[in-house]
């Protein structure tokens, strides 16, 4: 473990403040939402708690651990078939010591885990390692997408693409699965249940069911449309205090956020969240190994993902996916996972090798190759 001292002089300080600074924000729209923001704010701190745990731990230790990752992560996915909570049409849930886990957002971290140990190698991807990438992945994405929960399975697929494009992926392999795309979205219709392919078609026409399956997006609509430039101010937004908009503290929290804070407010939330991608990716920039760069690319992914999706099926550019909104959406799993995960990160920064100047030494000033010297020094 490094010195607390070591520590502090080498973390990423900016990630940590945008993390909180996104945690407070959700705080105060969680609580405008009439949730129970005290679960939450208890959440947030178990969150920390994890953050800090991932950020000491050396994240390349995980690396040996793959198999074992990928088999908890399977189990869990299958106990939920087997014992899992089902709530608002979908089986999501275990109750672990009272806490309600949902496996599909810790499923989110372990799967970037295991694809960074499978492609954390130096050369150009072989096509073995790549056909044994998809296989890996069609288990966990078949078993979230029968809960069913067609927003993670979203994630699972691009954090799939993204690391593969971050690990050498060669062109053939990443036009192969393009094609495998095209030809498998008029299949999409029979793999969804019925109110997702309902989703899909409100999406096109919300104004064909405005007070049955378009209601939602609707009134995510007119709350985002209330907010104006300066927004209705906190507590003061009548979407969402009066519960105009349904699910406002989970799926369509950012409608919450944009009535209250309107359009100044929702640039500066994006603004956060851009900026907290950005030492996500500069985090891999630096990263001593594969292993870490991968990780760090995952996570931008993972957060880049949700992000897109939340916003844009709050403002009606996406469909409804059921996507929560990193550190802002009310929820347990998701809070501590996504913290987990910029802990990790974090962990990443921490063991960077670093660029260390020598002043040069009076004594061989004379030899003038040797004036200023530079050397490479590790961390551990």
């Amino acid at each position: 473990m490094i010195a607390a001292r070591a520590w502090w002089r080498r973390a990423e300080r900016t990630q940590p403040i945008l993390a909180a600074a996104l945690a407070v924000l959700g705080l105060m729209t969680v609580y405008s939402a009439n949730a129970d923001w005290g679960r939450q704010a208890i959440w947030v701190g178990l969150g920390i708690g994890a953050y800090v745990a991932a950020a000491c731990f050396d994240y390349r230790r995980l690396q040996g651990l793959m198999p074992g990752i990928y088999a908890g992560m399977l189990l869990l996915l299958v106990a939920v078939h087997l014992v899992g909570h089902a709530a608002l049409g979908a089986r999501r849930w275990l109750s672990v010591a009272g806490f309600p886990l949902e496996p599909s957002e810790l499923s989110k971290l372990l799967f970037v885990l295991v694809l960074a140990g499978l492609l954390g190698r130096p050369s150009r991807l072989s096509w073995r390692t790549f056909g044994l990438v998809l296989v890996l992945a069609v288990a966990p994405a078949a078993l979230i997408l029968t809960q069913p929960d067609l927003g993670t399975t979203i994630v699972f697929v691009a954090v799939l693409l993204g690391m593969l494009f971050a690990g050498k992926a060669r062109p053939g392999q990443l036009a192969s699965l393009a094609i495998a795309a095209i030809v498998a979205i008029p299949l999409i219709p029979f793999v969804l249940h019925g109110y997702q392919r309902r989703r899909l078609e409100i999406f096109l026409n919300p104004y064909s069911d405005p007070l049955g399956a378009g209601y939602n997006l609707l009134q995510a609509r007119i709350a985002v449309g209330a907010g104006g430039f300066f927004g209705q101010g906190w507590l003061h937004g009548l979407q969402g205090q009066l519960g105009f908009v349904p699910e406002r503290a989970t799926d369509f929290v950012f409608a919450i956020f944009a009535e209250q804070f309107g359009l100044l407010g929702s640039l500066l939330l994006l603004a956060i969240f851009g900026a907290l991608l950005i030492r996500l990716l500069k985090a891999a920039a630096v990263a001593p190994d594969r292993f870490g760069e991968l990780i760090a690319a995952g996570v931008f992914v993972m957060v880049l993902v949700q992000v897109v999706e939340n916003v844009g099926m709050n403002i009606g550019l996406l469909p409804i996916a059921g996507i929560p909104l990193p550190l802002i959406s009310y929820g347990g799993s998701a809070t501590i996972t996504t913290l987990a995960a910029l802990g990790l990160v974090q962990s990443v920064v921490l063991r960077r090798r670093r660029v260390v100047h020598q002043a040069p030494d009076p004594v061989m000033q004379w030899e003038p190759e040797l004036e200023r010297r530079v050397r490479i020094a590790p961390t551990w």
